[in-house]
């Protein structure tokens, strides 16, 4: 009986050790989220990085003078305030001193000169140097032709930092939300060099800390205690997965196995509106999908051959009957909701049938040699995973109408964005994602001065000129028609083929609170919870 007894003791121990086990690990999950991030990032160095997917990530683990909240608004971040001159020149950030790196070093306005200088230096090789060209002496840092020390960014003292212009810049706060301009923590790179970013090495200064990067598996974040805010967190956990099939990430999302995804497939669109609409949300971002042409390499040198493959892509096709989300057509390329700048379509054929494009282009190509037996040919390189095949497979399919033969070639994003950096390619699927509302977010892609952002290495001193009066033009209104000059002057030359100004798709679950829907597709870990 005794012996029973003893039995049956230990019986209900251990199940209530698994009881209270289980519960641990139902809290411990509950409190994790799992994110779909749509790609392998190439790097999580903020002044590295060139990829949303990777802006992702780097947004929970670092923050700036200012980042976004949940609506996708500009708020304070390490700055508590500023002040700046009457020419909008000279800006002074006074910074918080509650502000503590995650191994609870102070973060100050060295880290941020740090920052600014290492970004601008050019062994850096920084492919968005050129998006920070608006301070004092970055190009000529950038190019090698001053010191990192010659650059307009000085700390006054820990706790006050002085950013200086070449210009007045309207959209300067916006900008200071972007990775870009992130501090580093100067005691871990003086310590690692390069290695810095390794998670067992890293600190950060943002809501979360790395604590593994498996690649081509998952991205484990942890919760920072030292952030600022961290009363304000809710899961103590994030996991990135780069999951780059959107078929393969919705199973995963019904299965449970995801809170949210970046994106889902064109093809369920429908079946997703009528059998889950509470899990799908889309953001009417500032956006621009395009096609980019090498306009160093034969045959596109030549403007006159760039139009006739643009003017052969069916854009009605591909927005309203392949996609169907709603999409805008783009013939132009800075989108609508541009702040102080009147949005219009600039290719003339915008208004004639896709049968008279047709005739037009096949007309061009028939002028400089090419038939239908002797057809102009490329290789188009495009992003691999979500709907990208099924977009290029119809473009191929539009371009042969007009003799053009096309081949196409997919590659991972970091790889493909790689070979577009780096002049890699005849013709390349690209896409822009406004940093800050402003239209010359969109055109200094295609300046000279832009360099790896430049793909096609596209170059017109009309256009550059243009670009630079506007910079230094104090009235909105005329700095807006300037603007408008250099868009118009650039369609005319077509580097690109812009094809759509899109929406940022995502699915999200039901449980998960604090998800609003915003023109930056700002969605922060730090600002959800679970119901």
């Amino acid at each position: 009986m005794i012996k029973r007894l003893k039995k049956l003791k230990n019986f209900i121990f251990i199940l209530l050790l698994t009881i209270v086990s289980s519960a641990s690990l139902y809290a411990e999950s509950n409190k994790t989220l799992f994110r779909g991030n749509g790609a392998e990032p190439d790097t999580l160095d903020p002044h590295l990085a060139s990829g949303s997917w990777e802006g992702n990530v780097i947004n929970d683990l670092f923050i700036g003078l200012y980042t976004k909240n949940e609506y996708g608004e500009p708020v304070n971040g390490s700055a508590i305030d500023y002040k700046k001159s009457t020419d909008g020149i000279v800006y002074n950030f006074y910074l918080r001193e509650d502000h503590f790196w995650s191994d609870g070093i102070n973060v100050t306005a060295h880290d941020y000169v740090e920052g600014f200088r290492r970004v601008m230096n050019p062994n850096t090789a920084s492919q968005y140097a050129s998006l920070l060209y608006l301070i004092k002496n970055a190009k000529e840092v950038n190019t090698g032709k001053l010191s990192v020390n010659s650059l307009g960014v000085r700390a006054i003292n820990d706790y006050e930092l002085e950013i200086v212009l070449n210009y007045p810049a309207p959209y300067l706060i916006e900008l200071l939300t972007h990775y870009t301009t992130y501090p580093v923590p100067r005691h871990i790179l003086n310590k690692f060099g390069k290695e810095w970013i390794k998670p067992k090495n890293i600190e950060t200064n943002g809501p979360y800390k790395l604590f593994n990067w498996r690649p081509h598996d998952n991205i484990h974040l942890k919760r920072n205690s030292f952030f600022y805010d961290n009363e304000n967190v809710w899961f103590n956990e994030v996991i990135f997965y780069p999951i780059d099939d959107n078929e393969a990430a919705l199973r995963k999302f019904r299965a449970g196995e995801l809170d949210t995804n970046n994106g889902y497939p064109e093809n369920k669109s429908q079946w997703l509106k009528k059998n889950m609409p509470k899990n799908i949300k889309h953001d009417n971002i500032r956006v621009i999908s395009y096609l980019v042409f090498n306009s160093e390499k034969i045959p596109f040198n030549d403007k006159e051959i760039r139009k006739a493959v643009s003017l052969s892509i069916d854009r009605d096709v591909i927005v309203n009957k392949i996609r169907n989300f709603n999409e805008t057509i783009a013939w132009s390329l800075v989108p609508k909701g541009i702040a102080n700048y009147e949005f219009s379509n600039i290719i003339k054929e915008e208004n004639l049938s896709q049968d008279e494009r047709y005739n037009i282009a096949k007309d061009i190509l028939s002028n400089k040699g090419y038939s239908k037996n002797n057809p102009l040919k490329f290789t188009l390189k495009y992003r691999s995973g979500g709907d990208q095949k099924k977009h290029m497979v119809a473009i191929q399919s539009m371009l042969s109408k007009a003799n053009i033969s096309v081949n196409l070639e997919a590659s991972e994003p970091k790889v493909l964005y790689n070979y577009l950096r780096t002049g890699d390619f005849q013709v390349g699927d690209a896409g822009w994602i406004a940093d800050y509302n402003d239209a010359s977010n969109f055109l200094f892609l295609f300046e000279t001065s832009s360099s790896g952002l430049n793909y096609g290495k596209y170059s017109n001193k009309i256009f550059d000129n243009l670009m630079s009066k506007a910079k230094n033009e104090i009235d909105i209104s005329e700095r807006a028609k300037i603007l408008k000059q250099a868009e118009i002057l650039l369609m005319n030359d077509m580097p690109l083929a812009p094809i759509l100004f899109g929406i940022s798709r995502h699915l999200v679950q039901e449980d998960i609170e604090g998800w609003i829907e915003n023109p930056s597709s700002f969605h922060a870990s730090r600002y959800l919870r679970r119901r």
